[in-house]
């Protein structure tokens, strides 16, 4: 009987020192530590407050505050004589351009899936698709007469 006791007795001795060897070296961890935007991460380490830039997101894109400045900075470059001969300019000039372009096209895709939808929306024998539907074209002819087109 004595052996048992004994048994425990050493297992239970050397079981604190075997499980402080596989506890982790420091208990601490910083809560929020970052946040991140596609590959951008947004921590400590690199701005000085990462919440405050997830607040300013929330309400403005990096999209939209980059758009704004480029527009801002391109009315400008439309002012500087040399802008046809410097190469910084014709640049900032060409991205314009070449967003503006991306941002039609983007826009006739948009239009396109409208069309899909409000197809879908009027061949259905739904009740409350049928009545979306003539909701939604109503809606576009007000805004083809506001904006001087016939409908």
């Amino acid at each position: 009987m004595t052996e048992p006791a004994s048994a425990d007795l050493w297992a239970n001795s050397w079981f604190p020192w075997i499980s402080a060897a596989f506890a982790p070296q420091k208990l601490w961890q910083s809560i929020n530590s970052g946040w991140s935007f596609g590959s951008v991460t947004i921590n400590e380490q690199n701005s000085s407050a990462p919440q405050t830039e997830q607040i300013i997101l929330a309400h403005e894109s990096y999209g939209r505050q980059i758009g704004k400045l480029l527009d801002a900075v391109n009315e400008l470059v439309k002012t500087q004589p040399d802008r046809d001969s410097n190469k910084a300019f014709i640049e900032i000039s060409g991205l314009a351009t070449r967003i503006d372009r991306i941002k039609h096209e983007a826009a006739i895709d948009r239009i396109q899936r409208l069309r899909q939808d409000l197809e879908l929306l009027g061949a259905s024998d739904r009740p409350e698709d049928q009545a979306a539907f003539k909701a939604n074209i109503e809606a576009l002819r007000g805004l083809l007469k506001t904006n001087g087109s016939s409908a």
